[in-house]
């Protein structure tokens, strides 16, 4: 009997590779599309500059100054000034805008009359992120306009500024936002969502290159290169994408926590672990999916659409807390939930224990799925009895 041989299945797929690089050069050329895509397109950050418009039926001072102001914050932009609230109905239709004021005629007079006038705005939610920014920028210099006309009122009684700003805001609120104190949008998203990219592409790539082998009928022959051992076949095989994807994963944590600079409170090293383990169950699950479904055009579709949904599971878009209650158990059978569960606690609380443990230990679990299909995808290799389609 022939002793388990992974060295020979691994040169074997060296050989593949190199007689057939276009599949793994793809992969790569996505990975790398994908990281200067995200990084550039969110190189601010978060949106700055959001069209807005103003409505300005007043057509007074207070309402040129208050465009002032608004056209100094750095997330709105004021790109155009109405006469009416039909005209900015329209340009918001359009998306010519994302939100507009709309100052009323007299508003002015009634500051100075002490009759509380009233100032709307109005934001298009339906492009959520720049309605909701839209939404925050003018709340917010509503709020310190009319602290403005307090601060005038109270001046001219004669009160002094320690009186007046106790009058205005008796208590000072001071908030904290604790692991990404500039509400940067790239280092919030970024950070899972490539190794999201990363996982995805292995987990077509693996799917892939084991599928192909019963697809071309040459399963016999990779088996016999590893001493018929289905295991030493499969880490054989398997080896010079872990290692490859490995090395990526390692370079695009380099990349945002070194070049980029995004929150780190805790140990890189937890981050590379985590990389591996993640890596690791994301092969797993190929495997699983062939091992179920020998067909490699089914295979592939299955493994794409569970793919793409750990995107939506993970929790870093949606909290998992707020979800249907039947998906709160499903998510964790997704890798990237776990891995994104030991960025969160790692990198911005900085903490371990059974926080830290738990997600590691799930990953290792992954490792463990080819079991189930052992058999089932050893009889496929052998007699090639799957869908030829």
């Amino acid at each position: 009997m022939k002793q388990p041989n992974i060295s020979g299945a691994f040169w074997r797929e060296i050989e593949r590779i190199r007689k057939r690089p276009r599949y793994l050069a793809i992969s790569l050329f996505l990975l790398v599309f994908s990281y200067v895509f995200f990084i550039t397109l969110m190189d601010e950050g978060q949106p700055q500059k959001l069209p807005i418009a103003i409505v300005d039926e007043d057509g007074s001072y207070f309402s040129r100054r208050l465009t002032h102001e608004i056209n100094t914050m750095q997330g709105v932009e004021v790109v155009a000034v109405y006469t009416n609230h039909s005209e900015a109905r329209r340009a918001m239709q359009r998306s010519e805008i994302y939100a507009f004021m709309d100052i009323p005629e007299g508003t002015y007079n009634e500051v100075l009359t002490f009759r509380r006038p009233h100032i709307a705005f109005y934001t298009n939610n339906a492009y959520l992120m720049a309605g909701s920014l839209s939404y925050r920028s003018l709340l917010t210099i509503a709020n310190l306009a009319s602290g403005a006309v307090q601060r005038e009122i109270l001046r001219k009684k004669g009160f002094d500024e320690n009186t007046i700003m106790g009058l205005i805001q008796p208590i000072a609120i001071e908030a904290r936002s604790i692991g990404n104190p500039n509400a940067n949008y790239e280092s919030y998203l970024l950070t899972t969502i490539l190794p999201g990219v990363l996982g995805l592409l292995l987990l077509m790539l693996t799917t892939y290159v084991i599928g192909i082998e019963m697809k071309e009928r040459t399963s016999r022959q990779w088996l016999h290169s590893a001493g018929n051992s289905l295991a030493a076949a499969l880490i054989g095989k398997l080896l010079p994408y872990f290692l490859i994807f490995t090395l990526l994963g390692i370079l695009g944590d380099i990349i945002l926590f070194g070049f980029l600079h995004y929150p780190m409170d805790g140990s890189q090293l937890i981050v590379i672990l985590s990389t591996l383990l993640y890596l690791t169950a994301t092969q797993a699950i190929s495997v699983l999916i062939i091992g179920a479904l020998p067909s490699l055009r089914l295979a592939l579709s299955v493994s794409a659409l569970y793919g793409v949904m750990s995107f939506s599971l993970s929790g870093f878009t949606y909290p998992v807390s707020q979800m249907f209650t039947a998906l709160q158990g499903i998510v964790n059978l997704f890798p990237l939930r776990h891995y994104y569960q030991i960025y969160i606690t790692n990198a911005m609380y900085a903490t371990g224990g059974w926080q830290l443990l738990r997600p590691m230990l799930a990953l290792s679990l992954f490792a463990i799925l080819p079991l189930f299909v052992y058999k089932r995808l050893h009889k496929a290799l052998i007699y090639l009895n799957y869908p030829q389609k």
